[in-house]
Parts: structure tokens; C-alpha cells; sequence
């Protein structure tokens, strides 16, 4: 059985954010700029993605949040409009 998770994420640090956002890309897709959507196939798997963003934030200024989504909750996924995500690029103009 899969479980799926939307995690969404609010990181102080551009490396740290960098970092976490490579983690959950490799489990899952963006849905928002700090949104991703994960299917991991166990508890297991759950846990250890948990373990590996737990050592990735600063308790103090981070925070994550997993929300589980049971199959039961929607018959469908439901996307209105058709906007793309790209990736944000920042920059400073001095």
C-alpha cells in the first residue's frame, strides 16, 4: 500500500531550503514553490524521509509540515487552471 503525503515547507536558509527541496523532488513532485506531493510505498520510508528532514532543518527557524492524504478523502485530484511552476531564480539588482 501507498501512502501519499503533501508536505509543504518554510525554510530560513537558501542552502537549507536548497537542500530540502532536492530531497522531496527526489521522493515526489512540486505542486507549489514550497509544495510537493509524495507517494512513498511504506511506514518505513515515511519514517525515514521524517529522519532525513529532521537533520536537515534548524528547529529554531524551520518548519515542515506532513499532511498524510487517504485515498478516501477525494475520488480525484482536482487542478484548476493551467498555470506551469517554474523554478524562482533570485537575484539582487544594486
Amino acid at each position: 500500500m501507498a501512502y501519499t503525503l503533501l508536505v509543504s515547507y518554510d525554510i530560513g536558509d537558501d542552502d537549507r531550503r536548497a537542500e530540502i527541496s532536492d530531497l522531496l523532488a527526489s521522493h515526489g513532485a512540486r505542486v507549489q514553490y514550497s509544495v510537493f506531493e509524495v507517494t512513498l510505498p511504506t511506514k518505513k520510508t515515511i519514517q525515514q524521509l521524517r529522519s532525513a528532514l529532521r537533520k536537515l532543518i534548524d528547529r529554531d527557524e524551520d518548519q515542515v509540515r506532513l499532511y498524510p492524504l487517504p485515498a478516501t478523502t477525494l475520488n480525484e485530484l482536482v487542478i484548476l487552471g493551467n498555470r506551469r511552476l517554474e523554478e524562482r531564480a533570485d537575484f539582487w539588482i544594486v
